[in-house]
């Protein structure tokens, strides 16, 4: 597996995405067709009765194998090769479309290749010919290589999803499960709370030390909070040196212990250049009613009440 495109940036991916699409929308109707772009693994035909497929070589070469020593294969050659949590979901599509429920059999999944890693392959076929019950007699269709596709795909969803530098969950991602929670709240009134921390004097480690330091510093505060937080509870940096930590199914009562726990941990660390740094903690339950903006900035404007009062200190309301 290629894994270059992990080095790319947001936009050479988002402009290679582009290009797939731009060529997968000039492809023809049918499959009668030879594409020339790299993931075209060519065509295959499926004689059923016979249980014989007629592939492009490139089809097991792909994964690793010689046409010429494996010989007359059956549909079972490939489908004994999917990924365990892919094979059923393929199997039920395959008998949807032998059956004539659907159009066309279509589906992406896994592959494992000889040497035992997994490929991703877009396949899509029909059959062409049935008896006269309606049996199926010879299905035709084209695969393709979309492994590339994949890990592109997984890079731009990382990029949707995740902070860059200290790999928890970005804002974006805060406010989408926030309106998750607050929808589950209004339905089934299931109490969830939220906490913001920031880093006390932070301007001065990235003034004495410098910013890499001081991203090494945020970098290290994640994983202090990854370490302390339960597992349901979740991480995101919201911006600069601001964290927010959304605890589901939580009173206020239990953020405060989760907040303080976090308070004394980030406290008793010792970071490698700066030793110890301290937080200044706001911790909130969501009330009836609230907007997730108007939450936010609630506890938004208690941590700062905080940060204000006294550093390495939490309060609560």
């Amino acid at each position: 597996m290629n894994n270059k495109y992990f080095d790319w940036s947001k936009d050479q991916l988002i402009e290679y995405i582009n290009k797939l699409e731009e060529t997968l929308s000039q492809k023809e109707h049918g499959f009668g067709i030879n594409l020339k772009w790299a993931g075209n693994l060519g065509q295959w035909s499926w004689y059923y009765k016979e249980n014989n497929v007629i592939y492009n070589d490139l089809k097991a070469q792909a994964i690793g194998y010689d046409p010429k020593d494996i010989g007359r294969v059956g549909f079972e050659f490939y489908t004994s090769k999917l990924h365990p949590d892919d094979y059923e979901r393929v199997m039920e599509n395959m008998r949807q479309h032998l059956m004539g429920k659907t159009e066309a059999y279509e589906v992406e999944y896994r592959i494992k290749h000889r040497s035992g890693h997994y490929l991703w392959y877009y396949d899509r076929g029909i059959v062409t010919k049935r008896d006269n019950e309606g049996k199926p007699l010879i299905l035709e269709g084209i695969v393709f290589d979309i492994t590339e596709s994949k890990i592109i795909e997984q890079k731009l969803k990382f990029y949707a999803e995740k902070d860059t530098l200290t790999d928890s969950l970005n804002r974006r991602m805060l406010f989408l499960q926030l309106e998750a929670q607050v929808k589950q709240y209004e339905e089934d009134q299931i109490p969830f709370s939220l906490i913001m921390l920031d880093i006390d004097k932070f301007k001065i480690i990235n003034d004495t030390y410098g910013h890499l330091v001081g991203d090494e510093v945020l970098i290290y505060l994640t994983k202090v909070l990854n370490e302390n937080k339960r597992k349901s509870d979740m991480v995101f940096r919201y911006g600069g040196d601001e964290f927010f930590m959304l605890l589901p199914n939580t009173t206020l009562k239990g953020a405060i212990e989760v907040g303080q726990r976090l308070l004394d941990a980030v406290e008793n660390s010792e970071i490698p250049k700066v030793k110890n740094i301290t937080v200044s903690i706001g911790v909130s339950s969501y009330h009836d009613l609230e907007s997730v903006d108007h939450f936010v900035s609630r506890v938004d404007e208690i941590m700062y009440r905080a940060k204000s009062d006294s550093q390495n200190k939490l309060k609560f309301e």
